[in-house]
């Protein structure tokens, strides 16, 4: 007789499964991820609905289109990082979201009413008024007078907007 009470035959027959699966599991992972996805839309809605992104998104690419004229250290854009600001002062003081500050750009988009450069800085001038900015918009409205018309920075600026 051995030392073994049982045989390896006998504790096979014995052993059960400890907790029965009814099916598979990909189901549950299925759904967590679908839940993961969820969250990680919820979470990256958030963070681009913020004016700060919004404004930083605007100034990269008028920075890029810049760089491609050659030009990122105009006075016309120092003229629209000073509105940005202004933009992004007044929208985090009054607790706007990034949509709002899309619509408060859109004169600067609007191919209807900006056929010159004189035109774009008077829509910089609404937008400055809009935000409760009085010495930026009469800041604005004396370079608006001085504006050149045929400058290759405006004419890229107007290309970019889809106005030429």
């Amino acid at each position: 007789m051995s030392d073994v009470p049982m045989s390896v035959a006998n504790v096979a027959a014995v052993a059960q499964p400890v907790a029965e699966s009814s099916g598979s599991i990909w189901g549950y992972v299925a759904a967590g991820s679908v839940a993961l996805l969820v969250l990680a839309g919820i979470f990256a809605y958030r963070k681009i609905n913020q004016p700060a992104f919004v404004i930083k998104q605007v100034r990269k690419k008028n920075l890029k289109e810049m760089q491609k004229q050659g030009t990122e250290n105009s006075e016309f854009m120092v003229d629209m990082d000073r509105l940005l600001d202004s933009i992004l002062r007044y929208t985090t003081e009054n607790k706007k979201k990034g949509s709002d500050v899309v619509t408060l750009l859109k004169p600067l988009n609007d191919k209807e009413r900006i056929k010159t450069p004189r035109d774009m800085y008077q829509s910089m001038i609404f937008i400055a008024k809009d935000v409760n900015d009085t010495a930026l918009a009469k800041d604005l409205q004396n370079k608006s007078k001085q504006v050149k018309s045929s400058s290759a920075l405006m004419a890229g600026l107007l290309k970019r907007a889809g106005i030429n």
